[in-house]
């Protein structure tokens, strides 16, 4: 396998302005042009999901799974009851455990200190939950669960080779991932955050990015 490359962002200039443009999209319609935002928030997956299959030869079905589970989760999503809340949870529970899988494949020997690490994202998915708990009422078991998936497929990405191409930047993307997730489930069930919603959706589409063209790379060099 190769070792890391220049920044592989940089290879598909006309791709990475093309999503710029879904991201800000995306940003807009959250307080503005609402009407455009259940054409928006679909785009980003889409676009990551041609991406991907347009650039790699040998695909990962797994890796294409979860990515067509986390388009239905954000079309899910976009509606606010509690019902689609739930579908469209799930549909992210199946994507993270599918992106695990996919990193596992990959996993490694490592040091104490990315052991320690691990040690530190279970640290934190304890700790987020434990501040959730008492407001999850008939929700607890569910956003257990979920983060218990999102703890693991994070801890999953760390443990892979680090000889990998495009390494770092999956990791940047599943610990982004974690974070609006983190900020998502703070604001619904204890307290909205400043600007949580730009928070959520900016660190949602760079972690997605990041994970997507980074498994791309990797896929490609094998």
């Amino acid at each position: 396998m190769e070792k890391h490359a220049n920044p592989y962002f940089m290879k598909y200039p006309y791709f990475n302005i093309f999503f710029l443009f879904i991201v800000g999209f995306n940003l807009i319609t959250l307080d503005h042009i609402t009407d455009y935002r259940i054409v928006a928030k679909p785009l980003i997956m889409a676009t990551l999901l041609g991406f991907y299959i347009s650039k790699v030869q040998k695909q990962s079905y797994a890796l294409l799974s979860a990515m067509i589970f986390a388009l239905l989760g954000d079309a899910f999503l976009l509606f606010t009851s509690d019902d689609f809340f739930i579908i469209g949870l799930s549909c992210f529970l199946l994507m993270q455990i599918l992106y695990t899988t996919v990193f596992l494949k990959d996993r490694s020997r490592k040091t104490p200190v990315v052991y320690g690490a691990a040690a530190a994202i279970i640290i934190c998915g304890l700790f987020l939950l434990y501040y959730l708990w008492p407001a999850l009422n008939a929700m607890q078991i569910p956003v257990a669960l979920y983060t218990a998936a999102i703890t693991v497929m994070v801890i999953s990405a760390i443990l892979r080779s680090d000889s990998i191409r495009a390494y770092p930047w999956v990791v940047a993307g599943v610990l982004l991932f974690m974070v609006s997730d983190g900020v998502l489930a703070v604001g619904k069930f204890r307290e909205a955050l400043p600007l949580q919603h730009y928070i959520v959706m900016l660190t949602y589409m760079l972690a997605q990015y990041f994970i997507v063209t980074g498994m791309a790379e990797h896929h490609k060099s094998e």
